[in-house]
């Protein structure tokens, strides 16, 4: 079973490096590509294609200034590259939690989980990867060819990703990207059984989805299906991290909806 998540925004520049495992990322070429793009971008560009304040799109223009591809893991040790999974902070990577991870399951971590990114394409938990800020779905034309970066990576993620499959022998994605990103794989058309995972709370106005509650959920999810190195797709339905549980009745088989009281009842 391959895993997605989607990539989050915040990085932790001081993150550790997860030495043993440390990797590099599949997809170089295309992400220096992009980068030539990206660092043609003023900080003042950056501010409106990106919405960020004026000080945010300075840190970033200087990060994409000194964004850099390296030829080995000992070369992106001795720069700033940090290992994915390690140097993200977003609500889903506080809850997969990386660093507590045992070595055993980040060995199947780095086979099984893939994190979704608008430079790279596609992560490994322990690639090393560079500061940086582009997320999938803002405005950004690549070439006459690719106007977009769902254009860009929709043929390479089918190739990567049914690539990924093969090597499992598995045709099941445990998909909990978020849309933004899910949707490129799911139009790519990689030949896959993709269960989407969607968490909801029950209130007095019925169910409803908490951005910030479902995020933390996905990672504690990839976290759950990694620990129990989950194969049959059966087993996920026995996740009940968070005062979740599977919800039969609004689910089907390619959408497992799971639900829990609102946490403020």
């Amino acid at each position: 079973m391959l895993i997605l998540l989607s990539p989050a925004k915040t990085l932790v520049l001081n993150a550790p490096r997860c030495n043993d495992l440390a990797s590099l990322p599949q997809h170089m070429t295309e992400a220096a590509e992009l980068m030539t793009v990206l660092k043609a971008y003023t900080p003042s560009d950056l501010m409106k294609s990106m919405k960020l304040s004026k000080n945010l799109a300075e840190k970033v223009a200087d990060w994409h200034t000194n964004w850099a591809t390296h030829n080995s893991v000992d070369a992106a040790m001795k720069s700033k590259a940090k290992a994915c999974a390690f140097a993200m902070k977003g609500e889903a990577f506080k809850f997969l939690d990386a660093p507590s991870l045992s070595n055993d399951d980040l060995q199947y971590a780095q086979k099984t989980l893939i994190v979704l990114s608008g430079l790279y394409g596609i992560l490994r938990p322990c690639d090393l990867i560079m500061p940086y800020r582009l997320e999938m779905g803002q405005t950004f034309k690549v070439s006459q060819d690719h106007k977009s970066l769902n254009s860009f990576w929709s043929s390479i993620y089918c190739q990567a990703l049914s690539k990924k499959l093969k090597d499992l022998e598995s045709k099941v994605i445990l998909n909990l990207a978020s849309d933004e990103y899910s949707k490129v794989v799911i139009k790519s058309g990689v030949d896959a059984e993709i269960i989407t995972c969607t968490f909801k709370e029950e209130g007095e106005n019925g169910l409803r989805t908490v951005s910030t509650f479902a995020k933390q959920a996905r990672g504690e999810m990839a976290r759950f299906a990694i620990q129990n190195q989950i194969e049959i797709v059966e087993k996920l339905k026995l996740f009940n991290n968070l005062r979740y549980t599977f919800n039969c009745d609004l689910s089907d088989s390619k959408n497992f909806i799971f639900t829990r009281p609102l946490i403020n009842k």
